[in-house]
């Protein structure tokens, strides 16, 4: 995931001034103040952060998706947070979230353990809960709802061990130590190696989804080994990094898993004909207006499960052609219910 440049500072310093660390920022045209009963629901959102393009990309999401409700009546006004990385921060968000007497809140939580105990509370106090991306820990939530992150891991390596036929060298490049995400996929990944003894892992990195954390970490396994056969990643900037790091090497390239944001796409496209192949799973920017849907169906007291899959979108050689955009940044992620109007605002 998550390939952070010029685009993300740009954004992150936008949406920073809209999503306030701790300090709540109501959007739209609710008056809580008048003792007027408004129809709509007040929604929360408490973000951990908007550190890469992934997250930047899926705030806007959510309130394209939010200000869509709100022109409907159905949502009155929404509060978003951003804690910056800091789980104490957003514990006393989300307390603050409680006390604005929010009908739902959504949260994508910084720690799965430590945003638990509040998120109960939450409940406790007749909240809709909903935890997407990061999963909080418990299930006394209301739904969990995104991909099947264990599945995205299994995909990738499943794929990579059939390209190579069972056995080879490989290198493996994952996320963020200790978010929920990168455990989940390096499960579903490992589980898969586990049942092929002539798989042999050369070395593993932490490389954060940056392709700039990434790219000096692929070029000492390059350094390091001489027969490279294929590369498991978790994060689509990381597969762009490890592509980058082969060529300038002048090594051969080999299979490389990855995932659906548009540099790693183009970087496909543009070199498929010198023999490159890649997978690329979705993990949808998309998901945070999927976590707000489910609340207003809970909300609407419809029926929500408690572990709400999305469906996962694979990216093949096959359809590569059908998701990259040649004329948007690196930065793009290519899953989006973004209309061309806004995907240009926020890409411009």
């Amino acid at each position: 995931m998550k390939k952070v440049n010029s685009f993300v500072a740009a954004c992150m310093g936008v949406l920073l001034s809209l999503a306030l660390t701790i300090s709540l920022t109501g959007c739209g045209g609710g008056n809580q103040d008048t003792g007027v009963l408004e129809d709509g629901y007040v929604i929360g959102f408490s973000n951990f952060g908007v550190g890469n393009s992934w997250r930047v990309q899926m705030v806007a999401e959510f309130q394209a998706r939010a200000d869509q409700l709100m022109s409907e009546g159905v949502i009155r006004e929404y509060f978003m947070t951003d804690s910056d990385g800091d789980a104490a921060r957003q514990v006393a968000a989300m307390r603050e979230l409680i006390e604005k007497r929010c009908d739902a809140i959504i949260i994508t939580a910084v720690s799965p353990d430590e945003l638990s105990p509040v998120c109960e509370e939450a409940m406790a106090a007749g909240i809709v809960v909903i935890s997407f991306d990061n999963y909080v820990t418990t299930d006394n939530v209301t739904a969990k709802v995104g991909i099947d992150e264990v599945e995205f891991g299994r995909y990738g390596a499943q794929w990579l061990v059939n390209r190579l036929g069972g056995r080879g060298n490989i290198i493996v490049l994952n996320g963020m130590a200790g978010a929920g995400v990168n455990t989940m996929r390096n499960e579903g990944a490992m589980g898969v190696f586990e049942g092929y003894p002539y798989i042999e892992i050369l070395g593993e990195v932490y490389a954060g989804w940056d392709y700039d954390q990434a790219r000096p970490a692929v070029e000492r396994f390059l350094s390091e080994h001489p027969q490279i056969d294929g590369v498991w990643s978790q994060g689509g900037a990381m597969t762009q990094a490890a592509l980058d790091a082969f060529i300038a090497a002048g090594r051969p390239l080999v299979p490389m898993s990855g995932e659906a944001n548009n540099g790693l796409l183009k970087a496909w496209k543009e070199n498929l004909e010198n023999g490159f192949d890649s997978i690329a799973p979705c993990s949808p920017t998309s998901m945070s207006a999927d976590a707000l849907d489910t609340a207003i169906r809970s909300l609407d007291g419809k029926v929500v499960q408690l572990n709400t899959i999305i469906s996962l979108p694979v990216i093949t050689s096959d359809t590569l052609e059908d998701y990259v955009r040649m004329d948007l940044p690196d930065s793009f992620w290519n899953y989006t219910i973004l209309t061309t109007e806004q995907i240009n605002a926020l890409y411009k």
